[in-house]
């Protein structure tokens, strides 16, 4: 009879201790997350990158002889024609060695002269009349080389276009490593950005390709007119140059911009999160909710953007993918989703 007791009192206890347990697991609180609905979007394949403004042409107006300045015949940030006079160096020297120079020519214009009166008399031998010639047009081309001198020290704009900021004052003494002022022409800009080598040659010349610039909504179109015939062997990117007429002048060389390229026709697509994507050893998956729980699902991803990605195989329309508190969820979890995307 003790026995039996003994007996019947574990089995009791067991069935407390199994109770429990099951009771347990049932009071288990469910993770709170955040969740949309798997829909198809109609959007086109498109590569995304960063891209710089650049001048339609830039330079770094420099001298290329030494000398004082004597006049500085630009405003800054003002702009300025092609040929126009922007600073002007002393050539006094330069002057005073073309006037004796022009005598010294007067004088040998007149020996030439008559050293060619005796040739024609044989009084002297041609290698004379020839020698006084010589001469001559020794001192002439002295005097050419004097006023391209002279021409240097009279320092143009070599295209139209904005000046910046000088960096030189009236009776500074410069040289051919100072740097006067830059000109911009910026109308039309150039847009530079590199693509993936694998997208090479789907971008050609003509493509169009929309950007914004940093701090602006405002959508931009530029169409490429050049690329680099070479992958770059670093990075295995290629570099390619877009042209936009910027009308108003409202964007400025050194922009930053962020570029978008169609590289496809327009389809139907399942896009979800990129944080929502898990890529694994075994193969990428998600987790959807499925009768309360947390289920992992494997996955294959196409395309991809800054903020989705495209998921080819393994995602049903309707399915409810979980999209945060990732790294908190188990398989089989119980899961409270919050869904954020009905009104789309």
């Amino acid at each position: 009879t003790i026995l039996m007791w003994i007996v019947f009192f574990s089995s009791k206890s067991e069935e407390k201790k199994v109770d429990k347990i099951t009771s347990g697991k049932s009071e288990q609180k469910p993770l709170v997350v955040d969740g949309i609905i798997a829909r198809e979007v109609i959007t086109s394949a498109a590569i995304t990158t960063t891209g710089t403004i650049i001048a339609n042409e830039e330079v770094e107006v420099r001298s290329e002889v030494s000398g004082r300045i004597t006049g500085i015949f630009f405003k800054e940030g003002t702009f300025v024609n092609k040929g126009q006079l922007l600073v002007k160096l002393n050539d006094d020297d330069l002057q005073a060695q073309v006037k004796r120079l022009k005598i010294e020519i007067k004088l040998a214009e007149e020996n030439e002269y008559r050293q060619k009166q005796l040739l024609q008399s044989t009084a002297i031998s041609k290698e004379d009349y020839e020698n006084s010639l010589t001469n001559l047009n020794l001192l002439k081309a002295s005097v050419d080389i004097i006023k391209t001198n002279i021409d240097k020290t009279r320092i143009t704009a070599p295209f139209s276009g904005i000046v910046g900021l000088k960096y030189i004052s009236p009776g500074a003494f410069i040289t051919p490593s100072t740097v006067i002022a830059s000109i911009q022409n910026t109308q039309p800009l150039k847009l530079e950005f590199s693509i993936p080598e694998k997208y090479n040659n789907l971008i050609m010349q003509g493509s169009t390709v929309d950007f914004k610039i940093a701090g602006s909504k405002d959508d931009q179109k530029a169409k490429v007119y050049a690329k680099e015939p070479k992958i770059d062997p670093v990075t295995r990117t290629s570099k390619v140059r877009a042209t936009f007429p910027n009308p108003g002048g409202k964007i400025y060389p050194g922009s930053f911009a962020e570029i978008t390229i169609s590289i496809g026709d327009k389809a139907k697509v399942k896009m979800v999160p990129t944080i929502a994507y898990i890529p694994d050893i075994s193969g990428a998956k998600l987790f959807v909710k499925k009768g309360g729980l947390a289920v992992s699902v494997p996955v294959t991803a196409g395309d991809r953007t800054e903020k989705e990605i495209q998921i080819l195989e393994g995602l049903n329309i309707g399915d409810t993918v979980i999209i945060s508190g990732i790294l908190q969820l188990r398989p089989q979890m119980p899961v409270e989703v919050n869904i954020i995307n009905q009104a789309q």
